[in-house]
């Protein structure tokens, strides 16, 4: 009589074959849900940047002053943890999007969305706009979603 220990090769063959289509279905659900949380982490980060605007809006009267030439006030990874600061000294202490984030945001003044494209802005000197944009790298590189003061978004 034989004695049958272990696994023959058709068996490890099959279960091999097994976990490899487990595989193929599972590993692109589990980065997508992946994209998805790192997208959703950028839509709460631009409210959250609106709900500011609109508080220092209550306190000053005005929206905050943009950085740089361009009108920008600019937060990339850990350089935001603390606070968004501008040239004239106002902040947004209370922005922390933690210690490492798929996007950088930025904040321009005097200026809204405008039109059906999101990405379209017009001049407004009592509005301004908020951006987030996928940091190179990232599984997000290159996406924008855009917030203004009206609430306008694109996401």
């Amino acid at each position: 009589m034989k004695n049958n220990k272990g696994f023959t090769l058709t068996e490890l063959i099959i279960v091999v074959a097994i976990i490899g289509i487990i595989a193929m279905i599972a590993i692109p659900a589990y980065i997508g849900q992946q994209r998805n949380a790192t997208r959703t982490e950028a839509y709460t980060n631009l409210e959250a940047l609106r709900l500011l605007e609109e508080q220092f809006f209550a306190e000053s009267g005005r929206y905050t002053v943009s950085l740089g030439a361009a009108g920008e006030t600019t937060a990339i990874r850990d350089a935001n943890i603390t606070a968004i600061q501008t040239t004239a000294g106002e902040s947004l202490p209370a922005f922390q999007p933690g210690n490492w984030t798929n996007f950088s945001y930025r904040i321009v003044s005097g200026q809204e969305i405008t039109g059906t494209d999101p990405l379209a802005f017009g001049a407004n000197a009592n509005c301004f706009y908020a951006i987030a944009t996928g940091v190179d790298g990232t599984r997000v590189d290159g996406e924008q979603f855009v917030i203004d003061c009206n609430n306008n978004r694109n996401f």
